[in-house]
């Protein structure tokens, strides 16, 4: 395979990558094929490889800081102890024994279990008691 030919690939599958992960990372990389290949022309292995990381790597750290801004992919930051209290609403029908349930707060869903192992329906507030790694144990709220 021409070397110009394997570098056109990559920044195709990099590009392709980029439309089903729209993170503007991938896309850098491929672009830093594309100017490969068209170096791979000239020059030889190394300078090709050299030219792709050297193009990709300017590209991912000059315009990150830009993409971010224009993404607004800003991680929404949130202090577990805000929640523990509050009152959620269950998505997915909790079962400790199945491993089983979700339930909405604030907008976000977490993974649920029961304070006490009782199975808790779909459609049925719960409120939030503690919040243990990624999952949060909750108990039926008194009116339901």
């Amino acid at each position: 395979m021409e070397p110009y030919l394997f570098w056109l690939i990559l920044g195709v599958i990099f590009v392709v990558g980029e439309i089903f992960t729209p993170s503007f990372f991938l896309f850098w990389f491929g672009i830093g094929a594309f100017v490969a290949s068209a170096v791979s022309v000239s020059f030889g292995t190394l300078a090709q490889i050299m030219v792709f990381i050297l193009v990709s790597g300017l590209l991912v750290i000059l315009t990150r800081p830009l993409t971010k801004k224009l993404t607004k992919q800003e991680p929404r930051k949130i202090h577990i102890d805000e929640i523990i209290g509050q009152i959620a609403t269950v998505i997915e029908t909790i079962d400790n024994k199945q491993g089983k349930g979700l339930v909405k707060i604030n907008g976000d869903l977490w993974r649920a279990y029961s304070k006490d192992e009782q199975v808790i329906n779909e459609g049925e507030k719960v409120k939030i008691i503690k919040v243990e790694g990624s999952h949060v144990i909750v108990e039926k709220t008194g009116g339901e």
